[in-house]
């Protein structure tokens, strides 16, 4: 950055030099912004491009056919939450999950409509981006679309973000491309959809620097309506970056404050966190109204304290490559730790080499600064890793706070991608300025053979270490006949029932976030994702009237369980034979003692059979 009395694209304060952002990053002049941004808008249109062809090829999808099914399905425990991201998407293309409006979904939940009021959506923005992909491109090729672009748009961030923090072309392209396949969205794809939506990350740093810098970030000046912007962004996105975000800015704006006494500055901070938590807090109005007119729900979602150890941020795994890296050496000593260590991450918080690499050169800087007590030396980017590590490691202060009950940041290893975008800008930033009196010493044609090499080199390290392999033909061809099935299983319950019938779904399960032994969480969407008007008993949040007669039924015996079954309307009983030691068996005898004498329906797949019960 240059001088840090400037403004962010607008005129200079008084005494002050130009904006990095007045002229160009790399000082070109005035006349020559319309093609410097033509220039970078096509640079990162090929990082768009190179972000989807890096997706296709760690997902094998290249033809229309691999487009149409899921990168995930049941075959993979680890990704179980992608059922019920998928039920959500499909709920929301049928205008059943709008912002601010109460959330109920009628083909769920039976006898009643499934109510999810008491889980906030606090990402409806990106889950409508899903479900307008999905009505485009179908149901599982519009949520593939919209994982590949969420690699993109990320890509696209980080490069805009290390342009204005002052970056040439090249080393803000290789921070695009490090963030944008890093492998933490990777990790999240396809079943944590709000969580792989990280490109607003990329532009914290620079508001970070802003608060934290003079003059600060001014109510009404043109850096602050730009930080406005992201806040709003922000608020729109994952509550964890919002969460981070607002912490970083106003502990930036504190120290600031404590320098300048600026109290226009720090006002502007905290109006910057108030509009972030303002648009959080929009997006849970709905929860908010549906609670104020109806009661708090029993229970609702339940977080454990021990999931913030067990899913806290650890230094070590930064540096801990994916199970999936394409050298077979990085997967097996992956594959090691992972059996040794008692605490795992989502398999998403390795930092990649170039990461890494930037990680170790703040380390460098920060030790140098310290050992020579030169503490003004230390780089800004210093203070706020030290925060996310004080904060999110595991025993950190965020689990202090879940020790005394506020447990909602459980997953704390999901802030390691702040830490990449962090040390990423600053590494472009600071490549930028070392790089530029060689450029100049090797004059046009070696300048260009310098940067066209480090361009290709780097690119490809980052497609190596970060992209991972691909899957293996007998696993797409396991999610290829498990989709198939399941497709199949729904369609004779079609065929063989009118349309809106209700099923009854066993074993019973909680909804959100209780497995049952052999069923994950939300197995029982399944046959909701195929069907077009079929109703599910399955599907309606704990802790309200609609979901308590089920747990009443689960302690009745089976013949009056049947009755009361048969008297809410139910035509049908669904069995996920994995939830029973028995696979079902005695359930299936009880019935055909009962008289239920019909054939059951049975997935080819072997786990699923539907028991119709229209004549006995």
């Amino acid at each position: 950055m240059t001088s840090s009395r400037s403004t962010l694209m607008g005129s200079p304060e008084p005494g002050s030099r130009p904006s990095p952002a007045s002229a160009a990053p790399d000082g070109t002049p005035q006349s020559s912004r319309q093609a410097l941004a033509t220039t970078d808008a096509l640079v990162a249109a090929g990082l768009l491009v190179l972000c989807l062809l890096a997706w296709c090829a760690a997902n094998s999808k290249w033809t229309r056919e691999a487009w149409s099914l899921p990168s995930a399905y049941v075959n993979d425990p680890e990704k179980a939450d992608f059922i019920a991201n998928a039920c959500s998407v499909k709920a929301s293309g049928a205008w059943w999950h709008l912002p601010f409006l109460w959330k109920t979904v009628p083909d769920l939940g039976a006898p009643f409509s499934g109510d999810w009021n008491d889980i906030p959506t606090l990402d409806e923005l990106v889950l409508g981006w899903q479900a307008a992909l999905a009505a485009i491109f179908g149901l599982f090729g519009g949520i593939n679309l919209s994982f590949a672009l969420a690699h993109a748009f990320a890509a696209v961030a980080m490069y805009a973000s290390a342009r204005l923090a002052g970056s040439d072309r090249l080393w803000a392209w290789i921070a695009g491309v490090a963030f944008g396949l890093s492998p933490f969205i990777f990790a999240q794809s396809p079943h944590h959809m709000q969580v792989a939506y990280v490109w607003p990350v990329a532009l914290f740093p620079l508001v970070w620097r802003w608060s934290a810098t003079s003059p600060g970030v001014p109510m009404g000046t043109t850096r602050w309506w730009y930080a406005a912007l992201i806040a709003i962004v922000t608020g729109l996105h994952f509550v964890y970056y919002t969460n981070v975000f607002c912490q970083l800015t106003l502990l930036g704006a504190g120290a600031a404050y404590l320098r300048s006494r600026d109290v226009k500055a720090f006002r502007g901070a905290v109006a910057l966190v108030a509009i972030a938590v303002l648009t959080t807090a929009c997006m849970n109005i709905d929860t908010w109204t549906y609670q104020w007119v109806h009661g708090r729900a029993g229970q609702g979602i339940i977080r454990e304290y021990k999931w913030l150890e067990i899913y806290g941020l650890k230094l070590v795994d930064l540096t801990i490559p994916p199970l999936t890296h394409r050298s077979d050496l990085f997967a097996s000593f992956a594959l090691r730790h992972r059996q040794g260590a008692p605490l795992l991450d989502e398999g998403g918080s390795y930092l990649g080499i170039v990461g890494l690499l930037a990680l170790g050169g703040i380390c460098y800087v920060t030790g140098r600064a310290l050992l020579s007590q030169k503490l003004q030396d230390v780089p800004l980017e210093a203070w706020q890793i030290l925060w996310i590590i004080l904060m999110f490691t595991t025993g950190g202060l965020n689990a202090i706070g879940g020790a005394y009950g506020f447990t909602l940041f459980r997953a704390a290893c999901r802030y390691s991608v702040v830490i990449l975008a962090i040390v990423l800008i600053y590494a472009a930033r600071e490549l930028s300025c070392a790089s530029r009196p060689m450029g100049a010493r090797v004059g046009n044609e070696g300048r260009l053979i310098l940067a066209g090499t480090v361009l290709v080199g780097m690119t490809a390290l980052v497609l190596w270490d970060q992209v991972p392999r691909p899957p293996t033909r007998e696993a797409t061809d396991t999610i290829a006949k498990l989709v198939r099935n399941d497709q199949e299983f729904v369609a004779k319950i079609e065929a063989a029932l009118p349309p809106g019938a209700m099923i009854f779904q066993l074993p019973i399960m909680e909804f959100p976030e209780a497995p049952h032994p052999g069923v994950s969480a939300y197995d029982h969407f399944r046959p909701y994702l195929f069907s077009h008007g079929l109703r599910y008993s399955f599907g309606s949040s704990r802790g309200r009237e609609s979901s308590a007669w089920l747990q009443q039924l689960s302690q009745k015996q089976l013949k009056d369980a049947i009755a009361e079954i048969k008297r809410r309307g139910f035509a049908a009983i669904y069995i996920n034979r994995n939830g029973f030691p028995d696979k079902a068996k005695g359930i299936e005898d009880a019935l055909l003692e009962m008289g239920y004498a019909k054939p059951p329906i049975r997935s080819a797949s072997g786990d699923l059979a539907c028991i119709l019960l229209s004549g006995e």
